[in-house]
């Protein structure tokens, strides 16, 4: 059928009242909402008329509703999720058939990284339903997928907990997708990469002499795997020689007044390219009898987080000095977690849920995600401002997770 018979048949929707245009729109499912402009350019003029999630605009991933209130975790086996847009405070709920018996464990835009109980891993598009497979894990010299525990594998007899999968670049970019998988329990952490092409993942060596390191994120910036370990200290690979040791490149020194927090670290970058640290402060004791239960576990998610400072290095110095960002600008926000870190425009006042020059941190302890205020002082570490909840699984196994749907074309 021509473009120009899509317009002639779905020409009412142009001309529906507003409240009617919301009354269809709010009862599509997640993934229609988001492809309803693409239908034809009548849809797209009722849905800028009403619109739902633009492109870019940030949503938070849950697991979906309890219909029957009987709080069972079924959610992962019947392949429900729900997207919760924090800019216009709209929920929606949908099922995949590809989510079914499988947890999402990364993602960047409208991309997700999905891995059944015996670390098989795959990339899904839940909008388009297109998925590409990733190499199997046993392609890591001496990597065998552990029996008997979910989401474990073994290394010379040593169990590794499968943390997350960062997803740095989709499938959608000319040069294929690039993932970076961190595994992390007892002493000393391990983390992979793959990009397209591949036919396996590329282990990363661990720096010589190191007893204990575990790695809270990584990402890859100007060509490197760069990851940072829960003391703060920051680890580069280059690519092409990932048979080398890191170069180790200090964080930046984190005074705080106040004795006993806790800290996490996640990693980004800024718009301008420049390497970029959160640090994440909080109270609370690592106790496992009291922490959330989740598929996917980190331990920086087990304590209650308080504050957040973001830290940006200077390459361009000779010292390779690091700077404190207390503002992003006064129209951006950033959005770090299992997912890509990204930044997003925050329309002029914001709303509620979403407020410019905040770092927007996914899967706390007492709520799915959280505002921080970049603009607050060191003081202030008592309690974040913006609590994010909604309604899903009261004991959800899946962790809540920033998504970022793209633009697709009109018909």
């Amino acid at each position: 059928m021509s473009s120009a018979s899509n317009d002639e048949i779905a020409a009412p929707w142009a001309d529906l009242l507003p409240e009617l245009c919301d009354h269809v729109l709010d009862r599509l499912d997640a993934a229609s909402v988001i492809r309803f402009p693409a239908a034809c350019t009548a849809w797209a003029a009722a849905s800028r008329m009403t619109p739902r999630m633009r492109s870019g605009t940030p949503t938070l991933l849950t697991s979906g509703l309890d219909p029957d209130g009987d709080d069972i975790e079924y959610d992962v086996a019947a392949g429900t999720f729900g997207l919760h847009d924090v800019a216009g405070g709209k929920s929606f709920y949908g099922e995949s058939q590809r989510l079914k018996n499988r947890t999402w464990i990364g993602g960047k835009d409208d991309w997700l990284v999905t891995t059944d109980f015996r670390c098989g891993v795959e990339l899904l598009n839940p909008i388009t339903g297109d998925r590409v497979p990733l190499p199997p894990f046993t392609t890591i010299r001496g990597l065998e997928v552990a029996d008997h525990y979910d989401l474990h594998v073994a290394v010379k007899n040593r169990l590794h907990l499968l943390q997350q999968v960062k997803l740095c670049r989709t499938p959608a970019r000319l040069n294929g997708y690039l993932a970076v998988a961190l595994f992390s329990s007892g002493p000393l952490g391990l983390l992979a990469f793959t990009a397209h092409g591949d036919e396996g993942w590329t282990p990363l060596m661990n720096p010589a002499g190191t007893h204990y390191l575990k790695y809270t994120d990584a990402i890859v910036h100007n060509g490197k795997v760069v990851a940072v370990a829960e003391s703060g200290d920051i680890y580069t690979w280059d690519m092409d020689g990932a048979s080398a040791e890191p170069t180790l490149l200090p964080g930046p020194e984190i005074h705080h007044g106040s004795h006993g927090l806790r800290r996490g670290f996640y990693l980004a970058a800024s718009s301008a390219g420049q390497l970029q640290v959160v640090c994440m402060y909080g109270h609370g004791d690592a106790v496992k009898d009291k922490r959330r239960r989740r598929i996917v576990f980190k331990d920086q998610w087990s304590f209650f987080a308080s504050h957040v400072s973001l830290h940006e290095l200077d390459a361009a110095t000779s010292a390779w000095a690091w700077r404190r960002v207390r503002d992003l600008g006064g129209d951006r926000a950033l959005f770090v977690g299992g997912n890509y870190p990204f930044y997003a425009t925050v329309p002029p006042g914001g709303s509620n849920d979403l407020q410019a020059d905040c770092v927007y941190v996914a899967d706390l302890l007492g709520c799915d995600a959280a505002g921080f205020d970049l603009k607050l002082g060191d003081d202030y570490i008592y309690d974040f401002e913006r609590r994010l909840n909604y309604p899903a699984m009261g004991d959800s196994l899946q962790m809540p997770m920033w998504f970022q749907p793209i633009a697709y074309p009109i018909a």
